[in-house]
């Protein structure tokens, strides 16, 4: 179970606009496949808003296949990098700020780097999130939030 939260401006907006989240991530299934790397799938909610004038929140749900690739150990730290991709995602709302999405329906996109205290299982992440249809369907515009804090435990 982590916790999230994120800020930053919208990357190819037409005017200022900076996104901010606050959310959960659960994962409920992990799939070691070696030493170096596993799979896992969960599920989150993030709550998404923005500081222009209209449009101001949404609500996202998501089932995300992740991929977690570990580095050499320190100590007790354990660094790793994951990438979340084409998680199915229903959006509350189709805009936010300047960016529409045409339906309900989105992908959610995230990379970021971690790092883990192996005796205490707690961990910390760093990770830049994206919202969009994948082209699918027009208007397409992503919803981005550039820097995102993770906090969580894995029990």
């Amino acid at each position: 179970m982590s916790v999230n939260v994120g800020y930053g401006p919208q990357p190819s907006a037409e005017v200022s606009q900076r996104n901010y989240t606050v959310g959960l991530d659960y994962e409920f299934y992990r799939y070691k496949r070696s030493e170096k790397q596993w799979l896992s799938l969960g599920v989150g909610y993030s709550y998404v808003g923005t500081d222009y004038e209209h449009d101001r929140s949404l609500h996202a749900v998501s089932l995300y296949p992740q991929l977690t690739l570990l580095t050499t150990p320190y100590g007790e730290w354990q660094p790793w990098f994951f990438v979340r991709a084409l998680a199915p995602t229903y959006l509350s709302e189709k805009n936010l700020g300047t960016r529409t999405q045409a339906k309900h329906f989105a992908f959610q996109a995230q990379v970021g780097l971690g790092l883990s205290h192996q005796p205490s299982k707690w961990n910390l992440a760093f990770s830049y999130k994206h919202f969009s249809n994948a082209n699918l369907y027009q208007p397409n515009d992503g919803i981005d939030i550039p820097l995102v804090f993770n906090f969580g435990k894995r029990f």
